[in-house]
């Protein structure tokens, strides 16, 4: 079981307390709202009302030495980088916190945070790839310009095996896991030489446009 720091239980900052305490964490919960703290009582290990920039408080509460913590402070950008500061005394390493704006992601960067978490611009991208494109059925971005993507499988694939297709040769990109959605199966670890399927769909990873190109190619020769 590991120890979680979660400041700030807004939308985000709740979810992200009470799932950590589902997966059986220790989660230690901290706002400045009585209303919030009481809607979490009993979905997390301790919520209290108090300053996170208190380093004081935090330490009297139990976060000194948390495995990790999120920082969900709103647009309050000078609250995050203190309680950021405070959380690192404390000797918490892993710090991840949410943003509102680019801006706000690249102050907390310069103090050293592990991630900055923008949701509504990566929750808007992921719908964006979705919409404009009926083969992608879900997108996670890994870094700027590469992601994780769920595709149908493409006409031009069907019949054919992993071997023959070689993906990485010919488009650089790579398929890390199948699903047959008939059978609910899962390969994480594809089989080369097994024939893909009309009830397929392929979890590739690799260069945004790389995977946009092989799927416009596929369809094309469909």
């Amino acid at each position: 079981m590991q120890r979680f720091v979660v400041v700030g239980l807004g939308h985000f900052g709740g979810w992200a307390a009470r799932s950590l305490y589902a997966l059986g964490h220790d989660v230690i919960a901290i706002e400045s709202d009585p209303d919030l703290v009481d809607r979490c009582q009993g979905e997390v290990t301790v919520a209290v009302v108090g300053d996170a920039t208190d380093k004081d408080m935090l330490k009297q509460v139990g976060a000194a030495n948390a495995d990790a913590a999120i920082v969900s402070t709103g647009g309050d950008l000078a609250t995050s980088i203190l309680a950021t500061l405070a959380l690192r005394d404390l000797g918490v390493k892993d710090i991840y916190v949410k943003v509102t704006s680019p801006e706000a992601a690249r102050a907390l960067e310069a103090f050293g945070v592990r991630e900055t978490i923008f949701p509504e611009r990566e929750v808007a991208d992921r719908l964006a790839h979705r919409i404009t494109s009926k083969s992608v059925l879900e997108y996670v971005p890994l870094a700027p310009g590469l992601s994780l993507q769920e595709v149908a499988i493409p006409d031009g694939w069907l019949g054919k095996n992993l071997r023959e297709l070689q993906l990485p040769q010919t488009h650089g990109i790579q398929v890390v896991a199948l699903q047959d959605m008939l059978t609910g199966t899962v390969h994480v670890v594809p089989d080369p030489d097994r024939p893909l399927l009309e009830s397929d769909v392929a979890i590739v990873a690799g260069p945004d446009e790389a995977i946009k190109k092989m799927l416009a190619r596929s369809a094309g020769r469909g």
